[in-house]
């Protein structure tokens, strides 16, 4: 039915050509338009009758990028993005309870616009009739919520039927009691964590996803499962030799570099809410070098960080780094993660030589790692050859089948431990030709747009 409306959107005498551009029909004809003149919807529901799910979603789509038609765009994100994973009625309840904190609902927004533009003009219907008929005849809303101040927030959402309504509604009554026109600083700060807490029971989130004039922009997104436990010990941007460690107090798990600790960072601070941002690595590293100028400490973190990349001689690598700082800097450093390079996940404290053909651990470098809220970590790494086979006397390399095989089994250790594990390989950075660069940056950005938008965190439109 609601394809149909979607598709009824357009003109009568339209309705048949865009049935056949929707491949619905293969020819239209002028007794065609003649029967979408006399009902657009009863043209199209016979074409649908025999479709079913999967032909239908897809069909939505196609309607979706030709027209603009709400009702059929809240249905495909409820049978899509919203068809696996819930929001409960008893957590719902929850957060329009978390709502009855706040003395005004939307703010100096005019309540039944606002109502009307978040829930749909059927749920003050009654309030606009009872306007017209004057105050004796004022629907629930005005006489109990607005006049009388006899319901709470929750009880006035309620009876909007907010704790049935589609997850996409409801999402969006959350967007609007944290838009900044709504509320802002403080207050917003602590209604986006209440609501964030009773979310996360169904395994949802609020984060800023946008900013406007540098005011945060929230939305709910699904809350990707973490690593568990806090971060205990950072070392990256290695630039030498591995340091050489002592675990000073083994009860506390503090750990001393005592060799090689020029040559490497170590990021000795705590992050309560998992997110290490770009804008925390320059205070921290200005607190460090003693830097009292906001823009050397950045500048200088920023060659700082290059200098490690650099030295392992992979285009590719570089290429990542300098195209995420240089597009996703000018984003709030507040909400951007660091992408901090060469980053030890494992340390093995003996070296290669001295282990032989024993092997205790893959992989004790990472090369990029992004530290997300709630526990997310994502590795990033840049396969060149040498990741999956042996270099012969030639000088050409040979697949290693062991090879591969152990960086896969390694893989799925760090899946399973609630890592982010992703690779890019050496060849989509080749870059002999101007369009050939041209390509790979714009993959990076791509690459790093998605990966933001899944954590719900701002990102370069």
């Amino acid at each position: 039915m609601q394809i149909a409306l979607g598709i009824g959107v357009k003109k009568s005498y339209e309705v048949p050509a865009f049935c056949v551009k929707l491949r619905l029909q293969e020819t239209a004809t002028p007794e065609d338009e003649a029967s979408a003149f006399r009902s657009k919807k009863a043209y199209v529901l016979p074409m649908l009758q025999d479709k079913g799910e999967p032909e239908l979603l897809d069909l939505t789509q196609r309607v979706l990028n030709e027209v603009d038609y709400e009702p059929l765009d809240m249905l495909f994100e409820e049978m899509t993005q919203h068809s696996q994973y819930r929001v409960s009625k008893l957590v719902r309840k929850d957060v329009l309870q978390a709502l009855n904190a706040v003395e005004s609902l939307f703010g100096d927004q005019p309540l039944l616009e606002t109502l009307e533009r978040v829930l749909g003009a059927q749920v003050i219907a009654g309030e606009r009739f009872g306007q017209l008929l004057g105050a004796r005849s004022a629907g629930p809303i005005t006489q109990h919520y607005l006049l009388n101040n006899a319901w709470s927030h929750q009880q006035m959402l309620e009876h909007c039927g907010v704790l049935d309504c589609s997850q996409t509604t409801f999402f969006r009554l959350i967007d609007a009691v944290l838009d900044p026109l709504a509320r802002r600083d403080q207050e917003q700060a602590e209604l986006v964590e209440a609501i964030s807490r009773h979310l996360q029971r169904d395994g949802f989130a609020v984060r800023a996803i946008s900013s406007q004039s540098g005011y945060p922009i929230y939305g709910v997104v699904r809350a990707a499962p973490g690593v568990e436990g806090a971060m205990k010990n950072l070392i990256f941007a290695s630039i030498g030799p591995k340091p050489e460690l002592i675990i000073r107090d083994a009860v506390s798990n503090d750990v001393e570099i005592v060799k090689n600790a020029d040559k490497v960072l170590v990021f000795d601070q705590a992050l309560p809410s998992g997110l290490l941002s770009w804008a925390q690595l320059q205070t921290w590293w200005a607190g460090r070098t003693k830097t009292p100028d906001e823009l050397a400490a950045k500048r200088t973190l920023f060659m700082r960080l290059q200098e490690s990349v650099k030295q392992t001689g992979s285009p590719g690598e570089l290429m990542l780094f300098r195209t995420y700082y240089e597009h996703f800097g000018r984003l709030d450093p507040g909400q951007c993660p660091a992408l901090l390079p060469q980053v030890y996940l494992h340390y093995d404290p003996y070296t290669k030589r001295e282990r032989g053909q024993e092997k205790v651990l893959e992989r004790q470098r990472m090369d990029f790692l992004m530290l997300l809220a709630t526990g997310v970590r994502v590795v990033l790494e840049v396969d060149g050859q040498h990741h999956y086979g042996d270099v012969e006397p030639s000088g050409r390399y040979r697949a290693n089948a062991s090879k591969y095989a152990d960086m896969a089994a390694e893989d799925r250790r760090l899946r399973l431990s609630g890592y982010e594990v992703y690779r890019f390989g050496a060849r989509e950075f080749f870059s002999e030709e101007p369009a050939n660069a041209q390509k790979a940056t714009a993959m990076i950005i791509e690459f790093f747009n998605g990966l933001l938008q899944r954590h719900g965190l701002v990102r370069l439109h």
